[in-house]
């Protein structure tokens, strides 16, 4: 039944009528039509409203318990984190532990991440941070001018730009940039790696070449992407059955399907074998260079040769004494920092949480650090994370991505790799601060972070999910930092986002805290998150308590917090 429940002093006849009442809710009056229960002498009362008499329905509830292990934890979706398990009991750190993890969710999880991606992370080592930036660049042959506009006030991708024609900067050959996640994993694996470079490929390439069973999720994700995947040959032929259908999972009526990738496993094995220079200066560079070429791309073999990671000072900050450490630069690191800036002059935690009153806090300071990034830094919603921790309390916070969903959904042709789309970071008309140009680094969202709790680390967050990741990091500190959460709560709380025009609010954040936002001026979005939307991103998080390592992950999604 919906309805609310109150406690009122009242005299009521056998009808239930109110013959002498004194409400302390106003929404009871003389004459309310009233369920009683009489308990220790005091009435609880449930005033009947139409609502009530109306239909009844069933909601789902999406709830995940915490994993708590001593050892080492990884949050990420369910078979790449077995990945980087198996390499944290097999002596490896947590850095070999998150880039294991990372290779195998571009197997698995090919919308979100891959070779072909880009990606950013930073460490905590023995009283040191450090970051690691695999963004990625425009080609060299880019122009301003490059993308022809349909006009009017027609807009595309998740950024909103105006739209072009045959949306040649969203998807195909045309909206291909320069992948940097190899890149960046061998530059941070040289640095703090501990087992050899090739042994974090085995699961991945294990997993391509073997196979494994379609789950629900992966059916789901293909069947929505089937339109875009559809327009290349080859991600086609690996991705779908013969026919153009999704592969089929587990029913209970019929055998499921197994999807299989030799050639992204013989891909896997030439990085593990060569490392990045195979991919940037090599065969497979080449491969790719002359594949999107062949399609109708710009992408060249002097844009993959001219590639280097970077490795940059961290971007630190204070928050009600902690230490945020976040990724710098052309990030959603520094929009993360400014929002927590702006949240530490405010005493949320006097505030009611997912009350009205926090709620405008943090929205205030959400649509304010975006209003700064849009305006000052010159630059996705398919993305993935990894967290890790070792024994020795080592930390990753690891985001990637290969920007829309499957990228470019270009799939170069006998390499099973999926490209990215980097072109649809950028404003396609010339002349503005965010407008591509030769060589030009994007302006992307990621936002892994680590947050230190009197020197020692406390927190290990991070979320896929575009845009949002900024919006449901800052949430998530705030859970845990100024609530006191644990990472499970933290991480599946209902959230906002606020960019300036509509606050979007997660449905399950209470009816009377969105009608109070209303009433503060916020023109409130009412949001249903699910397990393929990604209205508000889908964070996971490790919290160091002691001797315990704890892990949570956003609830309504297929990932996993797994420890040992």
């Amino acid at each position: 039944m919906n309805g609310r429940a109150i406690l009122v002093l009242l005299r009521v006849d056998r009808g239930h009528r109110i013959r002498h009442a004194r409400p302390i809710r106003r929404d009871v009056e003389l004459g309310d039509r009233l369920e009683c229960e009489e308990v220790g002498g005091i009435h609880a009362v449930r005033k009947i409203t139409p609502a009530m008499t109306g239909v009844a329905r069933s909601e789902w509830l999406f709830t995940k318990s915490e994993a708590v292990a001593p050892n080492g934890m990884v949050t990420s979706d369910p078979r790449p984190a077995e990945a980087g398990v198996e390499i944290l009991r097999e002596g490896g750190n947590a850095l070999d532990a998150a880039l294991a993890t990372a290779f195998a969710l571009g197997v698995t999880s090919p919308i979100g991440s891959g070779l072909g991606g880009i990606a950013g992370l930073v460490v905590w080592r023995e009283g040191t941070a450090s970051s690691f930036d695999g963004s990625t660049r425009a080609p060299l042959d880019a122009r301003p001018a490059m993308f022809e506009l349909v006009g009017g006030d027609a807009r595309s991708g998740m950024y909103g730009w105006p739209a072009v024609k045959n949306d040649a900067n969203v998807e195909g050959p045309l909206s291909v940039t320069v992948p940097g996640a190899v890149a960046a994993y061998e530059l941070a694996h040289r640095r703090l790696g501990k087992l050899p470079w090739a042994r974090l490929f085995e699961p991945a390439i294990r997993l391509a070449r073997d196979g494994f069973v379609v789950d629900w999720y992966s059916t789901l994700v293909f069947g929505a992407s089937a339109v875009r995947l559809h327009k290349n040959a080859e991600a086609t032929r690996v991705y779908y059955r013969e026919g153009g259908a999704p592969f089929r999972p587990a029913t209970g009526f019929e055998p499921p399907d197994r999807l299989v990738q030799p050639d992204l496993a013989r891909s896997l094995e030439a990085i593990a074998r060569d490392g990045a220079k195979v991919f940037y200066r090599g065969d497979l560079g080449a491969a790719i260079a002359d594949d999107v070429r062949r399609l109708g791309g710009i992408l060249s073999r002097e844009d993959f040769a001219a590639y280097e990671a970077g490795e940059p000072p961290p971007l630190t900050l204070h928050y009600r004494a902690h230490r945020v450490i976040t990724l710098p630069g052309l990030t959603g690191g520094p929009t993360v920092a400014r929002a927590l800036g702006l949240l530490a002059r405010e005493d949320l935690a006097k505030h009611r949480q997912l009350g009205a009153e926090s709620l405008h806090r943090i929205a205030v300071a959400v649509r304010a650090a975006f209003a700064e990034r849009l305006t000052s830094m010159a630059d996705m919603p398919n993305t993935t994370h990894v967290n890790a921790v070792d024994r020795d309390r080592m930390c990753v916070s690891l985001t990637a991505t290969l920007g829309g969903g499957f990228g470019s959904g270009v799939m170069i042709k006998g390499t099973g790799i999926v490209i990215t789309n980097g072109t649809y970071w950028f404003d396609p008309r010339p002349g503005r601060p965010n407008s591509i140009a030769p060589g030009k680094r994007v302006l992307w969202a990621g936002a892994p972070t680590i947050v230190l709790r009197k020197g020692e680390p406390f927190l290990v967050c991070g979320a896929p999910g575009g845009r949002k990741i900024m919006s449901a990091v800052v949430q998530t500190i705030v859970n845990a930092v100024d609530y006191g959460d644990g990472p499970q709560s933290a991480t599946s709380r209902p959230r906002i986002h606020d960019e300036g025009e509509k606050l979007q609010v997660d449905s399950r954040i209470p009816e009377d805290a969105r009608a109070a936002l209303a009433g503060m001026g916020h023109d409130v979005e009412v949001k249903v998150e699910d397990v393929l939307a990604t209205n508000f991103a889908r964070p996971g998080a490790i919290q160091i308590a002691g001797l315990e390592l704890r892990g949570g992950v956003e609830g309504t999604k297929i990932g996993i917090a797994l420890g040992y």
